[in-house]
């Protein structure tokens, strides 16, 4: 017999999370909506996480648990929870973060009154490593527009937190992308290929709690940290702002886009590369001192 899926499919990724996960798992299976899976895959962690992860799995029946024995990176880990989901909707989690009990209820209510938003996300605060609320703003992503364009024109120059992620997606056009690539800032590439299939849509309510602690990937700057993060290996290339730019491109030519259309926003791309000119310079730079280590 078919087993009954779930509206929502809820994907955890974690690496040695053990110092916050119980909140955020608590958080998670508090929520007003109930009808939901709970997917969490332990990208090799060295620590408690594993141990909690099925302390969970035996208290609620929603929950499953996986294990990499490898570290695939947390790119690679984000694109595996959602691989593993059966929902009609998902989200992403984080072992750090907190939601608020409603945040699904809500976020679920504007894609259900509206087919042509592909992505709900609630508002977000900003709290310490005791949860206390922090004094940081985040500007959210507006992106309601009916225009394709100018929708993407705006993924293109903005460079701000991605906390719409920790929303709710419309699996049908979620797996009509390439997910997340192994590299710097490449969340950005999945909302320009979200952006283009549809209107990104931000709950006017506090309902997700971003936690920042020193081992958060915003305050990696060592590039072989960032690639290790990224890729689950130590000392790989990285050219994250030419990869984007790049990848940004293909999102336009591959889309549904008109000739006209396509050919704004390809100026678009053009327009900020010169823009970012020294930063690509510095990035073929380091690339030829890396083959010369390499060679």
């Amino acid at each position: 017999m078919e087993t009954r899926k779930p509206r929502v499919s809820v994907g955890l990724p974690v690496y040695n999370g053990e110092k916050f996960i119980s909140e955020a798992l608590d958080s998670i299976i508090a929520q007003s909506f109930e009808d939901l899976e709970l997917i969490i895959s332990s990208n090799a962690s060295t620590d408690g996480t594993d141990e909690i992860c099925r302390a969970y799995v035996a208290r609620d029946k929603r929950i499953r648990y996986y294990r990499n024995e490898t570290n695939i990176g947390v790119d690679g880990n984000f694109n595996r929870v959602f691989q593993l989901s059966s929902g009609e909707y998902f989200k992403w989690a984080s072992a750090d973060d907190i939601c608020g009990p409603d945040l699904i209820a809500k976020c679920l209510r504007v894609l259900d009154s509206d087919s042509g938003v592909v992505l709900a996300y609630p508002k977000t605060r900003f709290i310490d490593e005791i949860g206390g609320l922090l004094d940081w703003n985040d500007p959210g992503w507006d992106l309601r527009s009916d225009d394709a364009v100018e929708r993407m024109r705006y993924v293109i120059y903005s460079g701000h937190w991605v906390n719409l992620f920790y929303g709710l997606i419309r699996v049908n056009d979620l797996a009509r992308t390439r997910l997340f690539p192994p590299y710097v800032s490449g969340d950005y590439r999945l909302i320009g290929e979200l952006c283009l299939r549809g209107k990104l849509f931000e709950v006017p309510e506090y309902l997700f709690f971003r936690r920042i602690h020193p081992n958060i990937s915003c305050r990696i700057t060592d590039p072989d940290r960032q690639s290790e993060f990224h890729t689950g290996q130590r000392g790989a290339l990285e050219l994250p702002c030419w990869h984007l730019c790049l990848d940004h491109a293909r999102t336009i030519l591959a889309s549904e886009l008109n000739v006209r259309n396509k050919s704004a926003c390809i100026g678009m791309v053009i327009k900020r590369m010169f823009s970012e000119r020294w930063l690509l310079l510095n990035e073929l730079h380091r690339a030829a001192k890396y083959s010369v280590r390499r060679g």
